[in-house]
């Protein structure tokens, strides 16, 4: 039995037609959705359709396999234009597939970070503009944003200038794009039968297609004239010069120049649209205004921009997928139900249990009311707030709860492209203006066209202090180089190398070809180490894995399995009996945390089915997450620590490359070096427990003027050598002073690790070039020791190499085996409403344990990098540093009032909480009426006697800021100042205490956990034991399975953990 689908009643004849407002259909069926609810069908003259706006329908059509996407309203009528382009072609159209193969690649991650100098290009002509019209200049956004997209697209990917910024008038492509628009916006909302009647407009959008097509074909004709062999590897590249991989076809013209067109109204269009909301939703929200412009200081600062920032612009990414959440440019696309290839058959699928749904009938998803839904985003669902989207609560997010971009095989494969252009834009722009409304009381009005778009958008930019319209050219770009990742040795032949002894078999699965090119990458480093690759599809190995040399998978995963890698899957799911015993493998997965739910679900599958069937991995598995924009860092780390280490043990012997230059080292600021950092000053530094086991300090520092943080905010520590260590690298090279000091002596001082434990791998390879066989000997034990065990007393580099002088090292054979300083996150132990100037910072000395070898008595103890940096300052002393956000979760809430706190740390991990307390202290000082939720500290040490901020946390809790609960590992008779302590650990303090915590759980009480890996998991334990014994008493006993789910959406919204 099935439940009719409601909807308004219609009119004879014209139906649901007077329903609807056919200038503005979206905000009418949103409207209407309110009404009617999630499902509901309207009459528009033919089938019924059927529209849905909640995340269990959308998330459910889908999911199932018989949906398949179709064009609808003006994207029909588009077809008239484009009828083979991506977006407009029908279901199942042969020349749909073709394109989609051969396109897909030209903007996978890899290419699409390649555009980056030509995305930057456009950006500045936008930052010129404006800064050379003057601060007074009232800017239309939405047309300002078309030209900025619109040059974009087309110089990335047709190598065609438009020059729009140029020219005061739009150029004349964009008026036939937007006359073609508007004509499809137009016919779509009207009745068929009318068209032919409309001469007038029907000659211009003819006169309009006309002008387009010969664009596109100017363009292919210019291309093609190309013989130099120096072709642009763009998206008319990959049309003209590309094979289809399944058919090996080339497009056909028609194809080419119809999704030519295609990309340049869609790749501009609705990118356009999402900067303008973006910018309208800042300039009315100050608080997320300030919050993104100073993660732009942090990380961009006063330079050039470049490629490696747009990764760490977390808060710049979550305010775009809010943006495309609240506005999504694209605000409806439809679905239909085939179920067989009978177009008239009576055969329907029934949805949610029990909506009847015929095979052809049309269903459209109200991507606004989807995004908008309560049981997705909360009662604030309404609200703009990009920490919702920050990635720990975005994929915490239902599934298919956010679909700017479509879904399935038919998901715009721009994505990728349009975020990155979009986080450059707003990057530049910020870091380069002030802006505000020209109204200050306008209010957001919607144009509708084949996208969304705010109407009557006006803003002024003023140049932000310190920047002036002359230099601002030569700031935008400083160097004359823009750090593109550099793509190097892609490899035009399936076999590289030239050693027949050592061979290697890489099989790559991607649509995008991001692996392949990875897999490319890795040919050219592996030829360096003298071994022959061919280099083939994950489709290729079947029933061609060799077990006489290593194999090499090259493995994506977004949506679905990558089309190339998707009979290789069946085949290792579905042969019986496959043995693949003798197989010697390793695996780099490649995914991207905005695909949540199926992030790296393929490399994992493949990795677990070739063990499954015998196979053994001689090094762990690698990832990557493509949307961090750190894709190269990520591949080149795993090579390094996993892969080469994994594969010389294979052979038996190191494998190492060509000796490179090093002295590069010294023009090079360190990769992890705060972007943004500055000198801040020390003010005070206490150790604050006697212990010699990881003492606690305390340090107080004096920030810059114009540097801020927030309760929750992190100090980004670049931590240096010591000077004991230049003295003991000197001593190494046998140099009297840094004055004699080769360059490259100096530049591993000042950006190599010095104290870092040696692995089995350095030592073998110092065993390598050790002239005393004696000493080798000593040396090749040591490696099997420390390969063979966990071993915490083990040397490092520079002590072993103090220890055994007859290692004949040179500087350039140092530098690869040391790994390059990097900077440290420190949580802020204080809140800026104690002092808006100043921080501090709570931090235990990690040091090592002695060495029991008689070879390094005489060696120092060896203290962590950062941890001693900081330890040995003194007051008066600066460093460099930066003010990192913290997590949005990780934090007290806005509204102390609103909701209790249950805070859990063991030592120096109360370093965060200390500024949580501080903060509700310092509210009840400046208002001691103030009513706070309740607050409660559990602190865990090993004594009374290394209790930390004791004093203060006293006179806090008299004050009534926090109840604190000490717990002590080691048994103690009572803890200072009278407070109430107890034996054991933080989570079974907790336990004891769930009588008391139960209460404030119920108050919506918030989790914070801060500490070792140990806590986290023993207090997430235990937080679930509570669960099922107060579930048990209060509605029956909860199985393991419904327990999880309960903690699932627990830590979505209330549970907040930060482990070092």
């Amino acid at each position: 039995m099935t439940t009719p689908i409601p909807g308004p009643p219609g009119w004879p004849i014209i139906g649901n037609l007077r329903d609807v407002d056919i200038n503005d259909t979206v905000r009418c069926f949103g409207d209407l959705a309110k009404t009617y609810g999630p499902i509901y069908k309207l009459h528009l003259g033919g089938d019924d359709r059927i529209f849905i706006s909640s995340q269990e329908l959308v998330n459910e059509v889908c999911t199932r396999k018989e949906f398949v996407k179709i064009p609808i309203g003006s994207l029909k009528q588009l077809q008239y234009v484009t009828p083979k382009g991506l977006f407009t072609a029908p279901h199942g159209q042969k020349e749909w597939g073709e394109a989609h193969r051969t396109l897909t690649p030209a903007f996978g991650p890899l290419a699409v970070q390649d555009m980056f100098p030509e995305m930057l290009d456009v950006a500045s002509q936008a930052v010129l503009r404006w800064a050379r019209a003057g601060e007074n200049n009232k800017i239309n956004v939405a047309e300002d944003f078309t030209r900025l997209t619109l040059d974009t697209i087309a110089l990335c990917a047709m190598d065609t200038r438009f020059n729009s910024f140029y020219k005061d008038d739009l150029d004349p492509f964009i008026e036939a794009m937007l006359t073609i628009l508007k004509e499809a916006q137009v016919r779509s909302s009207r009745p068929a039968f009318v068209t032919p009647f409309m001469r007038d407009a029907n000659q211009k959008f003819e006169d309009a297609i006309a002008y387009a097509r010969k664009v596109a074909a100017d363009v292919i004709t210019k291309r093609r004239a190309n013989t130099s062999g120096a072709q642009k590897k763009d998206l008319v590249d990959a049309m003209v010069n590309r094979s289809d991989p399944v058919t090996g076809k080339k497009l056909s013209d028609d194809v080419i120049i119809d999704n030519m067109i295609t990309f340049l109204i869609a790749g501009h269009e609705t990118t356009s649209g999402l900067l303008s909301f973006l910018f309208y939703l800042l300039m009315t929200h100050p608080e997320a205004y300030s919050k993104l412009q100073q993660e732009i200081d942090t990380v961009v600062g006063k330079g050039p921009i470049k490629v490696e920032h747009l990764g760490k612009l977390l808060y710049v990414k979550a305010s775009l997928r809010e943006a495309l959440r609240l506005h999504p440019p694209a605000a409806v696309w439809g679905v239909t139900p085939l179920l067989n290839d009978d177009k008239d058959s009576d055969e329907h699928i029934v949805l949610a249990n029990k909506y009847a749904i015929r095979q052809n009938q049309t269903v459209l998803v109200l991507t606004p009311g989807l995004h908008r839904d309560p049981a997705a985003f909360g009662d604030d669902a309404e609200e703009f707030k990009p920490e919702r989207m920050l990635d720990d609560s975005f994929q915490a997010l239902p599934k298919n709860c956010w679909k700017p971009f479509g879904n399935g095989a038919r998901a715009c494969i721009g994505s990728d492209f349009a975020l990155q252009e979009a986080i450059l834009a707003t990057a530049i722009l910020f870091q380069k203006f002030d802006f505000r409304l020209a109204d200050p009381d306008y209010k957001l009005v919607i144009r509708q066209t084949l996208t969304l778009k705010p109407q009557g958008l006006f803003m002024y930019a003023k140049l932000r202090d310190g920047i002036d319209s002359i230099s601002l050219q030569s700031d935008i770009f400083n160097t004359g180089s823009h750090s593109v990742s550099n793509r190097a040795g892609v490899v035009s032949n399936t076999v590289v190398g030239n050693n027949e002894s050592r061979t290697m078999s890489l099989f790559y699965g991607s649509n995008t070809e991001t692996a392949k090119g990875l897999a490319e990458r890795f040919a050219v480093s592996a030829f360096s180490r003298g071994i022959k690759c061919t280099i083939k599809t994950l489709d290729n190995a079947i029933d061609h894995i060799q077990t006489q040399h290593p194999v090499v998978f090259f493995v994506a995963s977004y949506e679905e399995h990558p089309d190339n890698g998707v009979k290789f899957i069946e085949w290792l799911q579905s042969s019986r009996g496959l043995n693949l015993e003798g197989v010697k493998y390793s695996l780099f997965g490649c995914g991207n945390r905005d695909w949540t739910h199926t992030y790296q679900v393929t490399p994992i599958l493949v990795d677990t089915l070739l063990q499954d069937r015998g196979a053994v991995s001689f090094a762990a598995r690698g990832a990557t997450d493509v949307s961090r924009g750190d894709i190269l860092g990520d591949f080149e780390s795993w090579q390094t620590e996993q892969f080469w280490p994994g594969i010389s043990h294979l052979f038996g012997e190191t494998i190492v490359s060509n000796e490179p230059d090093y002295l590069s080292l010294l023009d090079q600021k360190p990769e992890n070096e705060p972007s943004n950092g500055v000198q801040v000053e020390v003010i005070q530094l206490t150790k604050m427990t006697a212990a010699t086991d990881r003492p606690k300090y305390h340090m107080e520092i004096e920030l810059p003027k114009g540097v801020t943080y927030n309760v929750g905010d992190y100090l980004e520590v670049y931590p240096q050598n010591s000077d004991e260590d230049l003295h003991r690298l000197l001593q190494v090279f046998k140099v009297r002073d840094r004055e004699d000091a080769d360059p490259v002596i100096m530049a591993i001082f000042t950006r190599l690790e010095l104290n870092q434990q040696a692995t089995a791998n350095q030592i073998r390879k110092l065993s390598e070039i050790c002239a005393s066989i004696k000493e080798k000997a000593l040396l090749t034990n040591l490696a099997d020791e420390v390969s063979n065990s966990s071993q915490s007393g083990v040397p490092t580099v520079l002590q072993l190499l103090v220890a055994h002088p007859t290692i004949a090292i040179s500087p350039n054979q140092l530098v690869p085996l040391l790994p390059s300083i990097r900077s440290r996150p420190y949580s802020i132990s204080s809140s800026p409403a104690w002092s808006p100037t100043r921080c501090t910072l709570t931090w235990s000395l990690m040091d090592r344990p002695a060495l029991t070898d008689a070879r390094y008595k005489n060696e120092p103890a060896v203290v962590g990098l950062a941890s001693g940096f900081l330890a040995r300052l003194a007051p008066g002393d600066s460093f460099k540093a930066s003010v990192r956000p913290g997590k949005d979760r990780f934090r007290p809430p806005q509204d102390l009032s609103s909701a209790p706190m249950i805070m859990l740390c063991i030592g120096a991990g109360i370093a965060p909480f200390r500024g949580f307390v501080q903060h509700r202290a310092e509210a009840i000082r400046r208002d001691p009426s103030a009513s706070l939720a309740p607050a409660v500290l559990y602190v865990g040490c090993r004594s009374a006697q290394e209790k930390l901020y004791a004093g203060e946390l006293a006179e806090w809790e008299q004050n009534g800021a926090v109840k604190v609960r000490w717990v002590f590992s080691r048994p103690t008779s009572q803890g200072e100042n009278g407070a109430a302590a107890a034996q054991g650990y933080v989570q079974d303090q907790v336990w004891t205490d769930r009588a008391d915590v139960v209460p404030l759980w119920d108050e919506g009480a918030r989790v914070y956990v801060c500490g070792s890996r140990a806590l986290s998991q023993g207090v997430r334990d235990v937080v679930k034991r509570i669960y099922g014994d107060v579930a048990r008493s209060r509605c029956g006993p909860k199985d393991e399975e419904a327990v999880n789910e309960w903690w699932l959406d627990v830590i979505r919204e209330r549970y907040a953990v930060d482990v070092f």
